[in-house]
């Protein structure tokens, strides 16, 4: 538990100098509610999402997903296919929607036979016809009860349409009320020209424990 907390400790300092030369960083609200139903006692399933990537955004871009689940012996795997809802730039009533892959997956504590949890998505959406790779991977210690989780977490877009990659990484913190996580990060990205990011997360689960 001490070399948690000394690593996360040496991990924000280090952040906090070198974020010095950007300005100030900027901030998100990210909504997701998941669904997931047992069909057969094989652990084979079905699981759905519906995500709101981020409140404060001027226009909101939806993202719903659905697809069979797997649950194993402390882990569990979902293969999704959804989309993301686009607003139309120049205002009115039309849409256009974008396609979304997703892979979800979670080892828990039962998993590893330790107090970690990992989770993660590799997903991609199209955009303008080309499928742009995204990775979201958080590793975290559980605290004695499950009273929180203190770890790391990694977001990153891969072959952006500008020919860039964003990658992001920095500690975060969970807080778990039953079916409700709610999650807050700093994240600092490599890309200079990408402001550092303070995320807040609420995760709402309709099904099962995992």
């Amino acid at each position: 538990m001490s070399r948690v907390v000394i690593f996360l400790s040496a991990l924000l300092v280090a952040l906090s100098f070198s974020g010095e030369a950007k300005a100030d960083p900027i901030y998100g609200v990210r909504l997701l509610t998941h669904v997931h139903k047992p069909l057969t006692e094989q652990g084979l399933g079905i699981g759905g999402w519906l995500i709101l990537p981020n409140l404060p955004a001027t226009a909101q871009q939806p993202i719903a997903l659905i697809g069979p689940r797997y649950d194993g012996d402390g882990w569990w795997l979902e293969v999704m296919a959804g989309a993301r809802v686009d607003p139309n730039p120049a205002g009115g009533p039309s849409i256009s929607a974008a396609l979304v892959s997703s892979n979800r997956f979670q080892l828990t504590p039962k998993f590893f036979g330790k107090p970690v949890n990992v989770w993660g998505d590799l997903q991609f959406i199209d955009l303008t016809g080309d499928m742009i790779p995204y990775l979201f991977l958080m590793g975290d210690y559980v605290l004695p009860e499950g009273k929180a989780l203190i770890g790391v977490e990694t977001e990153n877009f891969f072959n952006l349409p500008s020919g860039s990659n964003d990658i992001a990484v920095g500690p975060q913190i969970v807080l778990p009320f039953g079916g409700l996580n709610i999650i807050t990060a700093f994240q600092f990205h490599l890309d200079e020209n990408v402001p550092n990011q303070v995320w807040v997360r609420a995760t709402y689960d309709f099904g099962p424990p995992a």
